[in-house]
């Protein structure tokens, strides 16, 4: 079987194409390119309402950010001026101290002063944040001692 060797096979030469033939290789070619010339059309227009719609999601993002920074920088500017929280309660401000008009005598010189000298200083200390607000030290209850006789005691007696 080796010595036989096939000879090699001639490849046939397609033959003259016909005009119909060429039409239509050409009918078929400028359909492809109409399809993919469709297509490419069809995703740019998608990408521009892509892009108008991602402007848009943008634009109300940064609109968001900005309402957030705007907000927090209020709350900085207004946390600024309040006493800051030194212990476990928090400064509650005493509120002016006021006479009621029926309160008032007829001469101002005769109008007592509203308040108390060292409440006021000690509430200004502690909205300066120098000693920390405090609650009311609560009074403990204490019972009453109880007397009672063991009965070794009266035995002797």
């Amino acid at each position: 079987g080796e010595g036989k060797e096939e000879p090699p096979k001639k490849r046939e030469q397609p033959g003259k194409k016909t005009e119909k033939q060429r039409r239509k290789e050409k009918e078929e070619k400028e359909k492809r390119q109409r399809r993919v010339g469709a297509r490419v059309a069809a995703l740019q227009r998608q990408g521009l309402f892509r892009l108008r719609s991602l402007r848009r999601l943008l634009r109300q993002r940064q609109e968001r950010e900005r309402e957030r920074r705007r907000l927090r920088e209020q709350t900085r500017m207004r946390k600024q001026w309040e006493p800051r929280r030194l212990g476990r309660a928090r400064y509650e401000d005493a509120g002016p101290e006021v006479q009621l008009s029926e309160e008032l005598p007829e001469s101002l010189r005769t109008l007592r002063p509203e308040g108390h000298v060292l409440r006021d200083r000690f509430k200004s200390l502690q909205r300066r944040n120098m000693i920390e607000p405090r609650e009311r030290a609560k009074f403990k209850r204490r019972y009453r001692v109880k007397y009672v006789e063991k009965r070794a005691f009266r035995e002797v007696t």
